[in-house]
């Protein structure tokens, strides 16, 4: 009985341990049905939700990470064009991971490097790329809110700077 009990509380502490290390990490260990890693934790959760919902072609989903203001208007479909050449329908998206998250020092600005395989159907190619998806806020107690939108859509040169 005592053996056991032992037992139990070395795998308690085990557990406690991994746990606890895996929230001081931002939630770069994975932590099944656990919310672990704070803010660094729901922006990886975040980032990971948004490319299955690419991969399930739930665009609207997909569009719901941006700011309210700007959901109505973002074009997932063409920014998947933009972003692997081919139309989403011609993209079969086979796995993704999350490489690293940060914040910045003002706590207003994030990024979440994505690596993502895809398989072109039309050609049967298989790529490996990686992705910056971007993430802002206007304080620190605001809700975070992706800007890839932005970010891929064609840019106008400022006609008052050099080229």
């Amino acid at each position: 009985m005592k053996l056991f009990l032992w037992l139990v509380v070395i795998l308690l502490l085990g557990g406690s341990i991994y746990v606890a290390a895996a929230h001081f990490s931002g939630g770069a260990f994975p932590t099944p049905g656990l919310a672990v890693g704070g803010e660094l934790g729901w922006l990886r959760r975040t980032s990971l939700a948004f490319w299955e919902d690419i991969q399930f072609k739930d665009f609207a989903k997909a569009a719901s990470y941006h700011s309210p203001d700007k959901q109505s208007s973002v074009d997932i479909p063409y920014l998947i064009q933009r972003l692997f050449g081919v139309r989403p329908e011609q993209l079969d998206i086979m796995e993704y991971e999350i490489v690293l998250a940060e914040i910045d020092s003002s706590g207003l600005r994030a990024r979440v490097k994505t690596r993502v395989k895809v398989k072109f159907l039309l050609e049967g190619r298989i790529e490996e790329t990686e992705f910056m998806l971007f993430f802002h806020r206007a304080s620190a107690s605001d809700p975070w809110f992706m800007i890839l939108e932005d970010s891929l859509r064609q840019l106008d040169a400022d006609k008052e700077k050099k080229h």
